[in-house]
């Protein structure tokens, strides 16, 4: 693969005449560009207004020797990716370290072979041509990065702005149909299947209420990827057993009949990072996913405990068991069809407390129990 196929450019810095012409003629046989100078200041100047490729570069010479030469070059960023070469009479070691820690790449000691120079100018170049040809495809993948976050922005910018927007559309018409149904409801007669309808009614109203509430909530932890967590959501040492005991009494107020026998002692001390809202509902929405895979009055536990720093939150229940892939898929939106009494899903509670639990540094997983059953496993770290 040919890399760069402009001609090479080499510049000679040498104080002798007839090492400029011994140098410059046999580099011209390899078809390139020579470019000689008596002095580093000249060299300096000259490889400002064009680049070379690589320099030659004599050690002893008057004013500036061939050390200071090479720092001068090493010190421009715009010079200071050129492949320089030293040719000396000094074949002493100090000598070599010298020029390798001025910003030499190489040392040829005088009188120096024709066919060594040739070997070790073709090295350099052709490291030197690949060296710019990985900047020049990393400059590629950096713009390309660029322009994809770019799209990205937008696209979060744009599904932010149609969540809220759709929020808030959605919430007015059906502000609407629940007060127009609330009347009707008030104006029916009292019956069985007039209050079976009522309580369907009730549910589906906080079903959707809690589904708009929750793609805003999904919208804006992916907004606060970027961020600052602390700040966006103002994240703050938590009573673990507070936050816990909030989620017991939130999921009892919607599910009034099932029992959750909960053992929370060994948390009662136990602070967290987060935020009190957020992990309060991540914990509820976990209770509330429990209570979807288990039948009507069906008890579940809620366990606790502390080890290596972090606290873990137990929550066992059901009878039935998940293979391989449901486990795996068990958070994603939709959740286990086939695992729910009743059909329907998981809407988007069980993935919304599982980013909720991530964006605070902890997780929660789903595995089979050792008899049977589900256990959900939550962690948050101790702080």
């Amino acid at each position: 693969m040919i890399i760069n196929s402009d001609p090479v450019t080499i510049m000679i810095i040498d104080d002798e005449p007839e090492n400029l012409n011994v140098l410059g003629e046999m580099l011209r046989q390899e078809g390139w560009n020579i470019r000689a100078f008596p002095r580093g200041d000249l060299a300096l100047a000259a490889a400002d207004d064009e680049v070379p490729d690589i320099i030659l570069l004599d050690v002893r010479m008057p004013g500036m020797d061939g050390y200071e030469v090479c720092r001068r070059f090493k010190a421009d960023d715009h010079l200071r990716s050129i492949p320089i070469i030293f040719l000396s009479a000094f074949s002493e070691t100090a000598d070599k370290v010298r020029a390798f820690e001025s910003g030499g790449v190489d040392y040829i000691t005088k009188p120096f072979s024709e066919r060594e120079v040739l070997a070790r100018s073709h090295t350099h170049l052709g490291l030197r041509r690949y060296q710019i040809h990985l900047e020049e495809l990393v400059r590629q993948r950096v713009q390309e990065l660029a322009k994809a976050n770019r799209r990205l922005s937008i696209w979060d910018d744009a599904k932010n702005q149609w969540l809220n927007m759709l929020s808030h559309e959605m919430r007015t018409p059906l502000n609407c149909i629940f007060s127009t149904t609330e009347l009707l409801f008030m104006d029916a007669p009292q019956s069985s299947s007039g209050n079976s309808l009522r309580e369907a009614y009730d549910y589906s109203c906080r079903r959707i209420i809690k589904l708009i509430e929750d793609a805003e909530t999904l919208a804006h932890i992916d907004v606060a990827s970027d961020r600052d967590v602390a700040e966006y959501f103002g994240m703050s040492p938590l009573s673990l057993v507070d936050v816990l005991r909030n989620a017991l009494n939130a999921f009892a107020g919607q599910m009034t009949e099932c029992e959750v026998q909960a053992a929370l002692a060994t948390v009662e001390q136990v602070t967290v990072l987060g935020e009190k809202n957020l992990l309060t509902r991540a914990f509820t929405d976990l209770l509330l996913t429990a209570a979807c895979c288990v039948c009507k009055g069906d008890p579940f536990t809620l366990e606790t405990s502390v080890s290596a720093g972090q606290a873990q939150v137990v929550i066992a229940f059901g009878e039935k068991t998940l293979t391989p892939d449901a486990l795996e898929t068990f958070f994603d939106v939709g959740g286990q069809r086939t695992l729910i009494k009743g059909g329907g899903d998981f809407g988007l509670g069980a993935a919304l407390a599982s980013r909720i639990l991530r964006l605070f540094n902890g997780q929660v997983s789903i595995r089979n129990g050792l008899d049977q059953g589900l256990v959900l496993e939550s962690f948050l770290p101790i702080v």
